[in-house]
């Protein structure tokens, strides 16, 4: 008998630790997971606002002493918020003028456009999100995700 006055106590701590531990390691493993995708999500919301704020007044940015078109300045913009979370040569970046009733060409996925004063314009950047956990990541295709952000905008009339 040990100290307790039950025996094999020691086995059954050892025993619940072994049922418990794995669980309680998939759960922090989760939690680091999602809080990167949603990190990952928030940066590419983030640099696409940015990216479409420089577009809708017309701004341009400078690189390399050559001053860039604007549908370049808001790729790079975007690139370049982007950057502080993900690769961001792994951007899909998209943009494109709606149609009258606010839906997407044909052949959206290929356009780079930043559009005409007055325009209604889209601009979607999209992004392969890889799980770093192997059993959350078996839920997903290729344990990776698409994360997509967009946003719709009216160019300003500018020069």
């Amino acid at each position: 008998m040990n100290q307790t006055g039950r025996p094999g106590q020691k086995g059954a701590t050892a025993v619940e630790f072994a049922l418990i531990l794995p669980l309680f390691v998939l759960l922090m493993f989760a939690v680091i997971d999602f809080g990167m995708y949603f990190f990952t999500q928030h940066t590419l919301q983030y640099a696409t606002r940015e990216g479409m704020r420089l577009a809708l007044v017309g701004g341009r940015i400078e690189r390399e002493d050559e001053l860039q078109d604007r549908t370049n300045s808001m790729i790079i913009t975007i690139r370049e918020q982007a950057s502080l979370a993900l690769n961001p040569d792994n951007l899909n970046i998209s943009i494109f003028e709606v149609n009258p009733d606010y839906s997407d060409p044909e052949n959206w996925e290929d356009i780079q456009d930043a559009g005409q004063p007055g325009s209604y314009m889209r601009v979607r950047t999209r992004y392969h999100f890889s799980f770093l956990t192997p059993i959350i990541g078996a839920f997903f295709p290729d344990n990776k995700v698409w994360v997509q952000v967009q946003a719709v905008y009216r160019n300003e009339f500018f020069d």
